[in-house]
């Protein structure tokens, strides 16, 4: 008999006890895994991944570009059955990361359900070091768009670390010296992260006021506003986000349509609203992932269960050869801009 095995089962299964998806035990490998994600460079295979709308198994919200999970063919949507044969059912996301990740140059084989494919699959991924730059940027005239239209800047967040709001205020710059006149803002398949830093993106497009508010499990509420003196405060703005935003990218989302600062195009979001916290185990070196609370959008919705639904609406099949969502944003910031010229 194992005694601190025995230990690690009777908080596994308190934990379970509370019947919620996102409140696991983490243990010590796991629990450093996890501060490695929001803090630096760490090893695994690149993908962003949540429970199931339902809790029962594991789905890739996003592969992080340029990473193994891509380079395997991993995509949105794929649902994990098991990992190196071992059946996910009712896994939480710490099961699953402490299991996907591990050292670089050492296999994993996911078995994998494709959404609109009958037949499962096994993809064998090699792991490595996977860089936690969270900011891309790129403008619409790398061969995306007609030279004589309005400059555009894409900004892509793929989630929010501890450096996403500085790497942000370094790309809200160039796009200053390109001299853009819009923003598209895509937070697609981005599950989310730390909320300080989702805070902090949203104040550098918002002066001041509210971003969210949350509610722990006693009813008291905690306000998180915007601090003043943000970098694109008057640039128009649209925001791109589908059935894989998730978390923090809801959050912001949903502050920056409440408080009217930008159009929110694409499908409704993943709907995940829920505040968790990771804290340490002092006598285990492991931890607890546990929710304590939700998110509320500014004007009072509930995001839990709920998501953000856009103000336009586009479907963006996996197979489409061309980015509806992101035409319609271009065409939206247009609108923008002739209203301007007019008035």
């Amino acid at each position: 008999i194992d005694p601190e095995e025995l230990a690690r089962g009777a908080i596994r299964g308190m934990l379970e006890a509370l019947d919620d998806p996102y409140t696991s035990y983490v243990t010590p490998q796991g629990f450093e895994r996890q501060l490695e994600s929001f803090q630096g460079d760490f090893e695994g295979i690149g993908a962003q991944i949540d429970n199931t709308p339902d809790g029962q198994r594991i789905i890739v919200v996003a592969p992080i570009p340029d990473t193994p999970a891509e380079r395997a063919g991993i995509k949105s949507g794929d649902i994990i059955l098991a990992v190196d044969g071992d059946d996910t059912s009712g896994w939480s996301v710490i099961d699953a990361v402490n299991r996907i990740r591990g050292e670089g140059g050492t296999p994993v084989d996911l078995t994998i359900q494709r959404l609109g494919e009958s037949d499962t699959i096994i993809v064998t991924i090699i792991r490595g070091t996977i860089p936690t730059a969270s900011v891309f940027r790129r403008d619409l005239h790398d061969g995306d768009g007609n030279p004589e239209d309005p400059p555009y800047t894409i900004i892509r967040i793929t989630q929010f670390t501890e450096r996403t709001p500085e790497e942000l205020r370094a790309v809200i710059e160039d796009a200053k010296e390109v001299k853009s006149e819009g923003i598209i803002l895509d937070v697609r398949s981005n599950p989310g992260g730390l909320l300080e830093s989702t805070v902090d993106v949203a104040a550098e497009f918002l002066d001041d006021g509210l971003v969210t508010y949350e509610i722990n499990g006693r009813g008291v509420r905690r306000d998180w506003p915007a601090d003043p003196g943000g970098s694109a405060l008057d640039i128009p703005l649209v925001v791109l986000v589908d059935g894989f935003s998730a978390s923090g990218s809801e959050v912001l989302a949903a502050a920056l349509q409440d408080r009217d600062r930008a159009a929110i195009i694409g499908t409704q979001t993943f709907g995940k609203g829920s505040v968790n916290i990771l804290r340490d185990l002092k006598e285990d070196d492991g931890g607890i992932y546990l929710t304590i609370g939700r998110w509320y959008t500014p004007n009072g919705g509930l995001i839990e269960g709920d998501g953000v639904v856009p103000d336009v609406t586009i479907e963006l099949p996996f197979d489409a050869e061309v980015d509806l969502q992101l035409e319609a944003a271009i065409e939206q910031l247009n609108f923008q801009l002739s209203i301007v010229q007019v008035g």
